[in-house]
């Protein structure tokens, strides 16, 4: 098994180094939830796949820490690891053990070296081993960035600049180091191929109030978007030096801020952060715009499913992606699509491979997906049960609908967080003495990553789930149900903030528009408000997607609208 000769290998440098244990996290240097592949170290070492988690390796044992989203894909892809909950008492325990833990401070951010140094002896380490040891190291990737018009954007970069200017002003200080590349392309108004499925670049900026530079790889910015941005493009090994030289009072945050970074930074929180989870009004209807497109493409999807008798996970999700391709301002996937059928749909974020691959039969088929389109990003699951379904199916299918549909049609108060109302969701489940062990929300970018803070709505609030919610924020509403070995349960629907009828509340806004597969939904199980709910999502999904639709796709749509219109 290779990570397993991968992991003789790391040990051996250990040994060499006088290393007790090293620390290799899920992390590159922009602390981002998704790497690069090239950066994919803690895949190189423990064979896991997911974009959460971290391993603890000494000597004789290998810790991996993982939350609740992986657990079962953890077990099946680090045989030769411990795997623990990713909670601050599961690492503390292990650390407890340990007289000293070896740490990259490029891949750290300067918060959290903070928080492992409550933990154990941290030592910093010159070069990643990892990288030292990593043969066929596949090449970093080489696209350029490119500009995003500000008919998607909404706003000029010059008017974002003037949310750095006033922070400068505010803090008296000579200039903003933005670390967090999703804020620097949002501020400028420019995006990426750095990544799979979200359109990044890799990059920080210092911004001053005369100038900003741009740290990244220098290929990648031509000189014709340089001038248009007014931009000094630096590459990354000259970056410390830069900051050192200005000899002045900089601004930060510490949470993606390189620990290498050795600097007397003022921290402060990211200031494009918030208005970049608030959508101003253009984002806000491309948002709208692209939702209505994707329903097109599901919905395309759906009835292909139905047509089909001998189709594999692998089959399926690829023709969904021929379904979006085929649409208005269609980019790529927002993320790997998660095609389980069976007892793989209660793998929460599991991947459809060559080697797992296997054939739709008669059950339940998990399907949760999303698109970049140059107006938004979509993100949507839908369950399928393939053939006749049984009374504990409806039973629970109905339960996560009803949690679906009680977080849809809040209405709630001004300062609200995603914490407050994310047991609105669980409710049904937890009279059943069920649960799911994921959030129930994200925030949502526009044409930028499918998960994006500060807004989120979850149990426990973190650092991207702590935000009040605020009109033009967009979360997903996902609650779900995974029966280990038999299958997975799921209902996404992406909403969007606004303001209520009532004065100082909120609400939501449906931005999905895929109905919901009436052959799992026990409607003896439904109150009248829920009733009423789904009617009007249904005469919503028929106004806005009927359309686009030709004759035989209108009347597929109407067949499966009619039992709540």
């Amino acid at each position: 098994m290779q990570q397993r000769e991968n992991l003789e290998k790391l040990r051996k440098w250990m040994s060499t180094q006088k290393v007790q244990a090293l620390l290799v996290p899920h992390e590159d240097m922009f602390g981002g939830e998704y790497v690069a592949i090239h950066d994919e170290r803690l895949a190189w070492i423990s064979g896991f796949t997911g974009s959460a988690g971290l391993a603890i390796i000494t000597t004789d044992q290998a810790h991996l820490f993982v939350d609740g989203r992986y657990t079962l894909q953890a077990k099946a892809q680090s045989p030769d690891f411990i795997i623990h909950d990713l909670t601050h008492a599961a690492i503390s325990a292990v650390c407890k053990t340990l007289s000293s833990l070896h740490y990259d401070p490029w891949i750290m951010s300067q918060k959290q070296l903070g928080d492992w140094e409550k933990r154990s002896n941290m030592c910093a380490i010159d070069c990643n081993p990892v990288d030292l040891l990593w043969t066929n190291r596949p090449k970093p990737i080489h696209k350029p960035a490119y500009h995003y018009p500000i008919k998607y954007a909404g706003v000029s970069f010059e008017e974002k600049l003037k949310i750095i200017h006033k922070d400068l002003d505010k803090y008296n200080c000579k200039a903003w180091f933005l670390s967090n590349p999703e804020s620097v392309c949002w501020l400028l108004n420019i995006r990426g191929a750095d990544l799979p499925y979200t359109p990044l670049l890799h990059c920080m900026a210092l911004v001053e109030k005369e100038n900003v530079t741009l740290f990244c790889e220098p290929s990648k910015i031509s000189s014709e978007l340089a001038t248009q941005l007014c931009l000094k493009v630096i590459p990354f090994e000259e970056m410390a030096d830069t900051l050192k030289a200005l000899n002045a009072k900089i601004l930060a945050d510490k949470r993606t801020t390189p620990a290498a970074l050795n600097i007397s930074f003022d921290w402060q929180t990211d200031p494009c952060e918030l208005p970049k989870a608030i959508k101003n009004s253009v984002e806000q209807q491309g948002m709208r715009d692209c939702h209505v497109r994707d329903a097109v493409a599901v919905i395309r999807f759906w009835i292909w499913l139905e047509q089909q008798q001998s189709i594999t996970e692998i089959q399926a999700q690829d023709h969904l992606e021929t379904c979006r391709a085929k649409m208005d301002l269609y980019q790529c996937a927002s993320f790997a699509t998660i095609s389980g059928f069976g007892p793989h749909g209660a793998i929460v974020h599991y991947r459809a491979e060559q080697k797992t691959n296997i054939k739709i039969d008669k059950g339940i088929y998990l399907l949760d997906s999303g698109g970049q389109y140059l107006d938004g990003t979509t993100d949507i699951t839908r369950t399928f049960c393939i053939g006749p379904s049984t009374q504990k199916q409806r039973t629970h299918y109905t339960l996560v609908l009803k949690g679906h549909i009680a977080l849809a049609s809040i209405c709630f108060p001004q300062g609200t967080t995603g914490v407050q109302l994310d047991s609105l969701a669980r409710q049904f489940l937890w009279s059943y003495g069920l649960d799911y062990a994921h959030a129930t929300g994200h925030g949502v970018g526009s044409y930028l990553n499918v998960h994006e803070g500060p807004q989120g709505i979850s149990k426990t609030g973190n650092k991207i789930l702590n935000a009040a919610l605020e009109p033009g924020m967009v979360l997903a509403n996902e609650p779900g149900l995974y029966i280990e070995n038999q299958y997975g349960i799921r209902i996404e629907n992406l909403q969007m903030v606004k303001k209520s009828i009532h004065e100082n509340f909120l609400c939501f806004e449906s931005l999905t528009f895929v109905p919901y597969d009436s052959t799992l939904i026990d409607q003896s199980m439904l109150i009248h408000s829920e009733i009423d709910w789904l009617k009007s999502y249904y005469n919503d999904i028929w106004s806005k997607v009927s359309p686009l639709l030709d004759g035989n796709e209108q009347k597929w749509l109407k067949n499966k609208l009619d039992k709540f219109l």
